[in-house]
């Protein structure tokens, strides 16, 4: 019998880790402590939350780890240093604070562009890979997100139009669960929202894809307007040997829409000789 997570509770399950330098990062963890460490990073403006749907499905024989990356959550939040060569290091000094390499690493939209940065640069400390919902590159210069971003101002409000599009799914999702979600999104300075999203659309890693060695899983909903099938198939063509499932009528939060069914695809990757 899976135990599921409280929402009320999810914020009191954290700890705080502090890295190498002073910088805190606010960690969720469950599982198994001596099993295989899995690192779970979440996406642009979510936090650790964005694993309690799956991680109970994911807990036996694993050890989890889900951090509130820099800026998210109840981590700490400086005022700059928000590219993705700068938030892979802070992943990359978590592993070493807790001892947990090598480590599998799962991530979700931003946290998958850091699960490559990481597989690019610092090999010997990862298994394999899980890439969901994500690209190598942000391209949108336009478009839907890029002008929602750009009109932010502070406060944000939780239940704007936006930001209920922004925390939602092609999937009917937990309600509770997306209540939760869209305080922390628009508890998010829109500072951080700007600075976040511009330094992604000045980072274009696609040359070092063909750099990651460690096994890789690529997992993409179909209706997901935000991550293309371009962006999927650049991916796989570069990443040497990597497995592509796609899930028919799951947009761009797939772990949060068919969190059980998604969760199984994961294990049965990471479990796989």
């Amino acid at each position: 019998m899976v135990e599921l997570i409280s929402q009320e509770h999810f914020s009191a399950l954290k700890q705080t880790v502090v890295l190498s330098g002073g910088f805190r990062l606010a960690c969720f963890e469950m599982g198994d402590p001596n099993g295989v460490p899995v690192l779970l990073l979440h996406g642009f403006t979510d936090s650790a939350r964005s694993w309690s749907l799956t991680a109970p499905y994911l807990a036996t024989g694993f050890r989890l780890v889900a951090p509130d990356l820099r800026g998210h959550g109840h981590s700490d939040r400086p005022e700059g240093c928000y590219t993705i060569p700068e938030m892979a290091n802070d992943v990359r000094l978590l592993i070493e604070a807790l001892n947990l390499a090598p480590a599998h690493l799962v991530g979700h939209s931003l946290g998958g562009r850091l699960a490559q940065a990481i597989a690019e640069r610092w090999p010997h400390l990862v298994r394999k890979i899980v890439l969901i919902s994500t690209s190598a590159a942000v391209r949108e210069r336009r478009g839907w997100l890029w002008e929602n971003i750009q009109m932010l101002r502070d406060p944000i409000d939780p239940e704007s139009t936006f930001i209920r599009e922004w925390c939602s799914g092609e999937v009917a999702v937990d309600e509770n669960f997306l209540a939760h979600a869209r305080r922390e999104s628009a508890a998010l300075p829109s500072r951080i929202w700007h600075s976040i999203y511009y330094e992604q659309l000045a980072y274009d890693p696609s040359a070092l894809l063909q750099d990651i060695s460690a096994t890789t899983l690529i997992l993409w909903g179909e209706e997901d307007m935000i991550a293309t099938e371009e962006d999927q198939a650049r991916m796989k063509d570069a990443i040497v040997g990597a497995k592509f499932i796609s899930l028919p009528g799951h947009g761009h939060n797939l772990h949060w829409e068919s969190p059980e069914k998604v969760a199984g695809l994961i294990r049965a990757f990471l479990e796989h000789p």
